[in-house]
């Protein structure tokens, strides 16, 4: 007892360790795709504030440069109005005022000399003077009077009062013209993002090109998050409707007749699980629309299996057929990957957690399969999954219609027979292979109608309830205890949940058995088994139910 308690509490420990271990493992990976999430998004508001930055820094240099050129002409003018007073013999400006800052663009104010460019003065009059000195008659004394002139004006300009000259500052249109010119941008995005557009004409090309009415309740052009169509209340026949589709346009076909769309994203999509197929291999009608890719964000697909919500991303041809369609859902991590071929579609889809459709409390782990889909049937080449710390794979077919059939192979590897029955195997690992098939009307229920047919072996276990050993060697009525093995082997049947088991063999050193047993499906046992250690042999009935079972001699 002290050594079954020991055993018990190193299991649990084990037990504990591995689930601790697992339940680290997916917060790591949890932890380490919201990093990345982060990173990217993190990334992406970086690049948006440097593009800003850039536009605002251009924006302000092409304003700089402006008002510097508008300076720069206006010393000019100064300038050479000065120069042509002195030339015709006007009297000099008064000093003009101290202009302050904050002063009206508008008001009259004072410049003197000190405000203009002097050396262009001085270069003016040394070109002026340079003139006359080529004068015909080259007499020295008229040379000498021009530079004596020249002499005295210079000497009277800043001995005589000047006279303010008032001129009108230039306004600087840069800063309030791109200004203005904001505002009008901004107001005429806002006024074309409610302009309303025709239902008709969508609602027409759309019915024409899938061959069924549809209806729209509203349709807008928009420029706030680029050039696009915004559709809401889409319906699609009786039974396919969405909430909002955004439809980005090729420019040139924009006001056409014909509309080509690179993009629509729609939002609230519900597809019924009996369209999948007329969506997957059909494709649009004639030339009047045509769209390149379809994506949508937790489409539904209410029907009679579990579907869960699922992100869509659908290429199309050029005559509107599907050439591939990923689909993920963050609810199970499942992804996959559909490739329409004529008639029928490869498949590829993997999930971390993965109920069965067709018996909803079995939850498989870590799934991948491959195969084709068509209208009627999937057909899986390969999958595999675990269960109950074991691993599983083979093969499966499933068929739809009036009437749903599941079949296929089964392998089984390492699988923990304690999950089964618990006080009949209390510890174990199996491996086996087999079939299974199960079929019926209602999808959700064929778990209960199902069979399994096949070959089993469970190596270095115990059968946990009895003692086959102590039976051998005693006269009692009912021998509790446990009967450790090296290996069980058999074949088995599980149907409708019964189970029964034939062919049994039962290896444990010096101990053999062999025998059979049948379980209902309400967990009743019954069954016989012969056993041996070396001279003694002795035959047992085995009575009782799965969880409490007996062997009497």
């Amino acid at each position: 007892e002290e050594r079954e308690r020991k055993e018990a509490e190193e299991k649990a420990r084990k037990e504990d360790e591995d689930r601790a271990r697992l339940e680290a493992e997916a917060g790591a990976k949890r932890e380490a795709e919201d990093k990345k999430r982060h990173e990217e998004e993190e990334l992406r508001r970086e690049g948006e504030e440097a593009h800003l930055a850039r536009e605002a820094e251009e924006r302000n240099g092409r304003e700089e440069e402006d008002r510097r050129l508008q300076e720069e002409e206006e010393r000019k003018r100064k300038a050479k109005e000065s120069l042509a007073r002195r030339q015709s013999g006007a009297q000099p400006a008064k000093p003009a005022k101290q202009v302050k800052p904050g002063d009206d663009f508008d008001d009259e104010i004072e410049i003197s000399d000190a405000d203009l460019d002097l050396d262009d003065v001085k270069a003016d009059e040394k070109k002026l003077a340079k003139d006359k000195n080529k004068d015909k008659d080259g007499d020295k004394r008229a040379r000498d009077q021009i530079n004596s002139d020249a002499r005295k004006a210079a000497d009277s300009l800043s001995s005589v009062p000047q006279t303010p000259v008032k001129i009108r500052r230039p306004v600087k249109w840069g800063k309030p013209a791109a200004i203005a010119l904001f505002v009008l941008v901004l107001g005429g995005l806002g006024l074309l993002h409610v302009i309303p557009l025709s239902n008709t004409q969508y609602e027409q090309l759309a019915s024409e090109a899938l061959g069924r009415p549809v209806k729209i309740s509203s349709v807008h052009f928009s420029v706030i998050r680029g050039v696009e169509i915004r559709i809401e209340g889409l319906s699609i026949g009786e039974t396919v409707r969405a909430a909002t589709a955004h439809a980005v346009p090729q420019i040139g076909t924009l006001f056409g007749g014909k509309k080509t769309f690179t993009r629509v994203s729609i939002e609230g999509l519900v597809v019924p699980q009996s369209e999948l197929g007329t969506g997957l291999f059909g494709a649009l009608k004639g030339d009047g629309l045509t769209i390149g890719r379809i994506t949508a964000s937790k489409a539904k697909f209410p029907g009679k299996l579990p579907f869960p919500d699922m992100d869509l991303d659908i290429a199309l041809g050029p005559n509107g057929a599907v050439k591939a369609v990923d689909f993920k859902s963050a609810e199970t991590k499942l992804a996959g990957v559909l490739l329409p071929q004529g008639e029928s579609a490869s498949v590829e889809f993997s999930a971390g957690t993965f109920l069965l459709p067709f018996a909803p409390a079995v939850a498989l782990s870590d799934f991948n399969s491959k195969g084709t889909l068509t209208t009627q049937e999937i057909s899986l080449s390969a999958w595999n999954a675990k269960l109950f710390d074991g691993q599983l794979s083979g093969t499966a077919r499933i068929r739809w219609g009036a009437r749903w059939s599941v079949d296929g192979e089964l392998r089984v590897k390492q699988m923990n027979v304690i999950v089964l029955a618990p006080a009949l195997m209390s510890e174990g690992r199996a491996d086996g292979r087999g079939t299974f098939s199960m079929g019926g009307t209602v999808p959700d229920k064929l778990g209960a109608d199902a069979r399994i047919e096949g070959s089993f072996a469970v190596g270095k276990g115990v059968l946990g309830s009895f003692s086959l050993a102590r039976g051998l060697q005693t006269s009692g009525g009912q021998f509790s205890g446990r009967t450790e093995f090296s290996e069980l082997t058999g074949t088995g049947i599980y149907n409708k949940g019964a189970v029964t088991l034939r062919d049994m063999k039962l290896a444990a050193g010096l101990l053999s058995a062999n025998g059979t047993a049948d379980i209902e499906p309400g967990g009743r046992i019954s069954g016989r088994i012969n056993a041996e250690i070396g001279p003694q042999r002795g035959t047992f009935a085995l009575t009782g139910t799965s969880k409490e079972p007996q062997i009497k001699k």
